[in-house]
């Protein structure tokens, strides 16, 4: 929840000497309207926007300045920060330091916590039978095919399976993901995700979009704040009013009104805001 008033809360100094990338003027003044708000969400995505891609998940970590920025945007009153990501939880957990924010949501909407006073709103509904042989019928499909292409890999959620493909060659990659696509489109009830280098096959309907409309309704926010980079975050963008604000890392198509150039430039723009609530 959003920490007492403090008034001798800082902005964040990291130490750095890095040239500060430039924030054009639409999006400070987007940033400057969203700050007006009395409560606000601010949710990141995390591989692609507070970590830079990796060839391997398990290596990617936030960089210390965006991590540092987020833990004290979490800090000041009327600010939830959440994080809204496709890995799992455990893996969250697993790549992000100490301390994790509170608010986390894992596997697009499929894994969900939330502070203890927001507990008794939410409850973890397990699998079913039908969806547990679903999940066991995706997993063994994209097993054989992951067995079939060099350098392709596996990631398991609870609720789904992922095709990897970064490490592969392209064409190579192209191919696996062809290949589980017609595969997986004989199983019903499955949803597929597709992003930078991967396919998600999940037996779960939700995605980020219908995640984030959860969070505002739960915490009773004014407006939110969104950036992410992939394909899967447009359904995030998607859901966004005229009081929000969604913001896109890098190129590509988007439904976002607004952009920056890498995960790199995350921290400044953190910064901004921050020097804005005070």
């Amino acid at each position: 929840m959003p920490a007492p008033a403090n008034p001798e809360l800082a902005p964040v100094n990291t130490g750095t000497n890095l040239t500060l990338p430039e924030i054009d003027n639409d999006l400070r003044a987007a940033l400057a309207a969203f700050a007006a708000h009395e409560r606000v969400l601010v949710a990141l995505d995390f591989d692609g926007t507070m970590s830079p891609l990796v060839d391997r998940p398990e290596d990617a970590r936030p960089l210390p300045d965006s991590a540092l920025a987020f833990q004290s945007l979490s800090q000041r009153p009327g600010i939830y920060a959440a994080l809204v990501s496709g890995r799992n939880l455990a893996s969250l957990a697993a790549v992000y330091p100490e301390p994790v924010p509170e608010i986390c949501i894992g596997s697009h909407g499929a894994e969900r916590r939330v502070p203890q006073e927001f507990s008794a709103d939410w409850e973890e509904q397990p699998l079913s039978a039908v969806q547990l042989d679903r999940l066991k019928q995706l997993s063994t499909a994209l097993e054989t095919i992951a067995q079939m292409h060099k350098d392709v890999t596996l990631e398991y959620k609870p609720s789904a399976t992922v095709l990897h493909v970064r490490r592969a060659q392209p064409e190579v990659g192209i191919a696996a993901i062809a290949e589980a696509k017609l595969a997986l489109s004989s199983i019903p009830g499955v949803k597929l995700l597709e992003g930078k280098s991967v396919l998600e096959a999940s037996v779960h309907q939700g995605d980020k979009g219908e995640s984030l409309t959860w969070l505002r309704e739960l915490l009773h926010v004014d407006a939110v704040l969104f950036v992410g980079d992939d394909v899967t975050d447009e359904n995030g963008f998607r859901v966004l009013t005229s009081s929000d604000l969604g913001i896109k890392v890098g190129p590509g198509e988007t439904l976002a009104r607004h952009r920056i150039a890498t995960p790199q430039d995350l921290p400044h723009l953190l910064q901004i805001l921050i020097s804005m609530r005070n």
